[in-house]
């Protein structure tokens, strides 16, 4: 049985506006991030069928509480990726929010998921 692979890729790192003095974080970090990722992807199984693979860019809003809010795509690849990175991000754990004069504060993040399957 192969795996399928799915890695998180960050390479301009996570996205988030010059408003707040620091960036949400994901628990653990990004490699707590990465693991999380490729612990609880499903690659559905018609775009596995039918090859499709690519980065669907999520954005959405760390809330000062730490919850994720306001989910959309960014770029689109196909429908089934897309409701998979949705489904990823609406399960994650909470973030340790934004912060803007030592206070938590509201702010959105444009997260890449990378989609590959493994090579034949």
């Amino acid at each position: 049985m192969k795996k399928l692979i799915a890695a998180l890729t960050l390479t301009a790192g996570i996205a988030f506006s010059a408003a707040a003095d620091s960036a949400p974080s994901f628990p653990g970090g990004q490699e707590a991030l990465n693991t999380y990722i490729e612990n609880n992807l499903k690659y559905p199984q018609a775009a596995k069928d039918n090859g499709i693979e690519g980065i669907v860019n999520v954005s959405f809003s760390v809330k000062a509480d730490g919850s994720i809010g306001s989910i959309k795509i960014v770029r689109m690849i196909d429908p089934d990726l897309e409701q998979e990175a949705i489904r990823l991000v609406k399960n994650m754990p909470a973030w340790t929010p934004a912060e803007k004069g030592g206070a938590a504060v509201d702010e959105v993040v444009t997260l890449p998921i990378k989609f590959n399957l493994p090579a034949e």
